[in-house]
């Protein structure tokens, strides 16, 4: 069966994501392998990491780390909501309780869209009191999966626009593109903690010792350069994704365009601040010109006109 433009994207830009993980799980080892170096302080790099991946000796070190990330990863899945709402009045639409109009179109969006996109369960939709204009995604399957608007943005755009923004959001979720961020974001932290520690805390003076811990002071500098170049290819990829899976479960990418324009109007008219950095990265808008997250709004609009 012959691929559409939209199914090839999608598979184009997944492997690049999954690619870009990857790359940061070899880079995630290699720090824990140069800290194990160390601290058994092992003749020389070469013979270590032969060491190491024969469990000749055991990468104690790298396996904490690998431990950490899990247990750091578990506690965000669990506690995603309640973290990425903090800071902000919100609230559950639950069609079972008393909503107002929009509300109510809101959730209908929603159950429609999931029924196009052929899912079989419904993401929680919440509603946050924020005086500007946006939404973002979170969850890790479907039992914690949901979508968070603005409730300016609720009662700005018509019934089109915030059918098409749910959409995009819903479209993170289907692309499963919130885990691999996530991720992305906890090996990010951890790589940098365990590099600043491991580069100053031993004595241990053999040649592997010495060349490990070089490395780990230069990694120290590059890293972050590293971190903030690979957050801006992820984040970038991500939401064209997004823009086009609404465009695809819209049947059209017009509302979509609309929304994009009047969230970027609002912006450019207002200066916001923002009560939990946390999910920055994850909003459908990102305000930042200079090392954005988000394609430009002329780039994303164009990427839609072209489908």
């Amino acid at each position: 069966m012959t691929k559409s433009p939209f199914d090839k994207l999608i598979q184009a830009n997944r492997m690049k994501t999954y690619m870009a993980l990857g790359v940061y799980l070899i880079i995630f080892i290699c720090i824990g392998f140069l800290a194990d170096i160390i601290r058994l302080n092992l003749p020389s790099l070469d013979e270590g990491i032969i060491m190491l991946l024969t469990l000749q000796e055991f990468p104690l070190i790298t396996m904490i780390m690998g431990i950490v990330s899990l247990g750091v990863i578990l506690f965000s899945v669990a506690n995603a909501s309640r973290i990425m709402l903090s800071g902000n009045v919100y609230k559950l639409i639950d069609p079972n309780a008393p909503l107002s109009h929009k509300e109510s179109n809101a959730y209908r969006a929603l159950q429609e869209l999931v029924q196009s996109a052929g899912l079989d369960f419904i993401p929680k939709l919440y509603v946050f009191e924020a005086p500007y204009m946006n939404a973002f995604a979170s969850g890790w399957n479907a039992k914690n999966s949901m979508i968070a608007i603005t409730s300016t943005l609720l009662e700005h755009l018509d019934a089109q626009e915030l059918k098409a923004v749910i959409a995009h959001e819903l479209s993170h979720i289907r692309h499963g593109d919130v885990r691999l961020t996530m991720c992305v974001g906890i090996l990010s932290n951890i790589m940098l903690l365990a590099v600043n520690l491991f580069a100053f805390s031993s004595s241990a003076n053999s040649q592997g010792a010495k060349n490990a811990r070089t490395i780990l002071l230069i990694l120290q500098f590059v890293l972050p350069l590293f971190t903030a170049v690979l957050s801006l290819f992820i984040s970038r990829s991500r939401e064209y994704m997004a823009d086009s899976g609404a465009a695809y479960l819209m049947n059209d990418s017009t509302p979509m365009i609309k929304a994009l324009q009047k969230i970027s109007q609002d912006y450019e008219q207002n200066s916001y601040q923002e009560s939990n950095p946390t999910r920055a990265n994850a909003y459908l808008f990102d305000k930042s010109e200079i090392l954005s997250t988000h394609p430009s709004i002329q780039n994303r609009i164009k990427a839609l006109l072209e489908q």
